[in-house]
């Protein structure tokens, strides 16, 4: 037995180098190679030179055989005439060789081409094809892919790895009708946005999504169907805030560290995983934001934030400017008041001036002619000072200069526009000041959520305390 299987060996590596030989001596288009001897229904060849992509490539022995496997050599392309030849096998199992470009046929269900050089994949659109493509598992991690559009027509997939390739954009609508999906593994790539060209993905079987070590800052699964969604890998990527997550009603294990987490979003997203009994598998190592249970998250100051605490800072200087203000404004005003009292009685007097005549005066010759009686011009003296008639009204006439008017008026203007800019400056703080109080809340909530999870990890550390209590104490009974 063991001198048949050296036997099939030893043909296995003349068979290479013969068709290395074959292809090369000849000079010809044509590279062919045999499979070495095996009952098993496995195509193996320990290694294949085809650098020439425009040759065809024949393989002999091949009758009954369901897998190839091409396990070294140096193969620069497979395109879609070399798999016109390869037609017979359900499973391709290529090496390191060095592969550039390949390509697939419909009988194919499982292919993997690890640790390559691959940047082109040759799949024709299913409207060029006899039959649909079959393939279930694609394992092209390692390689040099920059994008999965050639993915898009293997409907039948179940499993796909694009580890370590060169992604940096990725349309989930391009597994939209891979209703079989079940593991998608993208990690390790330049992924940083995350698109769905679709109103609503649907993938009913995936129950794995690895998308750690990318450059993703944000994701929203909101028009996402994921019910079968049982691990999602998220860590070290540039995340703030992820969105839709409470929907994965199947999901157990989620990855979170290594992120920018905005501690509001990351709050709230631990608050749905814990309600929803997810398990967070992961945790930061070297905090340099705020702590939150075992990740690490920054607080998120945004724009109308800064402003707003701007503002709040410059309260008390503008309390205070307003009350200088309004003093200054109450003075000035008491003041013109006082000023234009002052103006009208003198206005009042003057004209009363008028009205009376100036005493010693005013003497007339019919006065000098009427016949003076002493006794009775007495008595209407005593009369009339003991019942003074008011003095006769007469038509006033304002004295004021237009000059003096107009600035009067002015003045008035120039009041009235303090009073409105100080209730403009009043109605500033009033508005501010609910702000400020609006804040305040904000702040007392996430304290009061904070005591509250500090109650529950402490519940936690003392139910932990007494199994460990109980646990030594069987020890120590036992012993």
């Amino acid at each position: 037995m063991i001198e048949r299987s050296l036997f099939y060996v030893r043909f296995s590596l003349f068979a290479s180098i013969a068709g290395v030989a074959h292809g090369s001596s000849a000079g010809n288009s044509e590279v062919v190679y045999r499979c070495a001897p095996s009952p098993s229904l496995t195509c193996f060849v320990s290694s294949v030179t085809f650098e020439d992509a425009t040759a065809s490539l024949t393989l002999k022995d091949v009758a009954d055989k369901k897998t190839l496997n091409i396990k070294g050599g140096k193969v620069r392309a497979l395109r879609a005439k070399h798999c016109e030849g390869l037609s017979m096998f359900e499973k391709v199992i290529i090496g390191r060789v060095g592969l550039e470009e390949l390509c697939f046929a419909t009988s194919f269900v499982q292919v993997s081409a690890e640790h390559n050089r691959l940047k082109t994949l040759h799949v024709a659109p299913p409207s060029a094809v006899d039959a649909a493509y079959r393939v279930e598992e694609l394992r092209l991690n390692d390689n040099l892919l920059e994008s999965v559009d050639a993915v898009c027509s293997f409907v039948a997939l179940k499993e796909l790895h694009l580890e370590r390739n060169l992604l940096s954009t990725l349309n989930m609508g391009c597994f939209a009708e891979m209703r079989q999906l079940k593991k998608l593994h993208l990690a390790y790539n330049r992924l940083n946005i995350i698109t769905a060209t679709i109103s609503e993905l649907q993938l009913p079987q995936l129950s794995f999504i690895g998308l750690q070590n990318n450059t993703l800052t944000e994701l929203d699964l909101h028009s996402w169907s994921l019910p079968a969604l049982e691990v999602l890998e998220l860590s070290s990527n540039n995340l703030t805030s992820v969105r839709g997550l409470a929907g994965l009603e199947m999901l157990s294990d989620i990855s979170l560290a290594g992120n920018r987490w905005h501690c509001v979003e990351l709050d709230q997203m631990l608050a749905a995983l814990d309600r929803n009994g997810v398990s967070v598998k992961d945790g930061d190592q070297n905090c340099v934001g705020i702590r939150n249970g075992t990740i690490c998250c920054a607080h998120e100051q945004l724009s109308s934030e800064g402003a707003l605490l701007d503002e709040l800072k410059k309260l008390g200087d503008l309390k205070q400017r307003y009350d200088e203000a309004e003093v200054r404004l109450q003075e000035a005003v008491k003041s013109e008041i006082k000023a234009f009292e002052s103006k009208i009685n003198e206005l009042k007097e003057t004209h009363a001036k008028r009205d009376g005549g100036a005493p010693g005066t005013g003497r007339t010759e019919s006065d000098e002619e009427k016949p003076t009686d002493s006794k009775e011009e007495t008595r209407d003296s005593k009369e009339a000072e003991a019942h003074p008639k008011p003095a006769p009204s007469a038509a006033r006439e304002c004295i004021c200069s237009k000059d003096s008017m107009d600035a009067l008026e002015l003045r008035l203007v120039e009041l009235e526009q303090n009073i409105s800019a100080n209730n403009a400056t009043l109605q500033a703080l009033r508005d501010n000041q609910s702000q400020l109080s609006y804040m305040a809340l904000l702040a007392k909530h996430e304290f009061r959520t904070a005591v509250k999870r500090g109650e529950y990890k402490l519940k936690e550390l003392s139910t932990m305390l007494s199994m460990l209590r109980e646990h030594v104490k069987q020890k120590r009974q036992q012993h």
